[in-house]
């Protein structure tokens, strides 16, 4: 055993004792699920977790597929990356010279690429809230909302 390996290596040399078919890509859709069904039994055999599925299987990916492969990835990492980006953009979101109006507008657009950010009403409507230019805070802080709805039509209100 080599302890200079990392955990990943030494899964791989693992699945590759059991000479797990390659894929090349094809037009030819029986072949394509032949040698899915083949590596799901593989992984199933060795009781590999779903999550290692992927990076041991692109080790099999050669030719059309190997490419298919590296644009998949780059387009799913821009993907990730884009939403990291609006999630981090929603959390941040401040009022600032925005009228209530394009506040609220950009407030729900962004809401969607951070749901973990705003998980219940009470949650989103802080968020709202503290986003507010001050001295609109102050009065839609007033009294303070217990939701999100609330929260708007003060706002909308001031």
């Amino acid at each position: 055993m080599d302890v200079t390996a990392t955990p990943m290596e030494t899964l791989l040399k693992r699945f590759q004792l059991f000479k797990p078919p390659t894929f090349k890509g094809t037009k030819n859709s029986v072949y394509c699920d032949t040698w899915l069904e083949d590596i799901e039994q593989l992984f199933e055999s060795l009781d590999f977790s779903d999550d290692l599925h992927i990076g041991l299987v692109v080790h099999q990916l050669h030719e059309v597929a190997k490419n298919w492969w590296i644009t998949t990835k780059k387009a799913l990492e821009h993907q990730v990356s884009y939403r990291k980006d609006k999630g981090d953009e929603f959390a941040n979101l401040r009022q600032d010279n925005l009228s209530i109006e394009e506040y609220v507008a950009k407030f729900s657009s962004l809401l969607k690429f951070a749901p973990h950010i705003a998980a219940t009403d009470e949650v989103m409507a802080d968020q709202f809230i503290n986003g507010l230019n001050p001295d609109v805070f102050t009065l839609v802080n007033s009294g303070r909302p217990n939701n999100f709805a609330e929260a708007l039509n003060k706002a909308k209100g001031v």
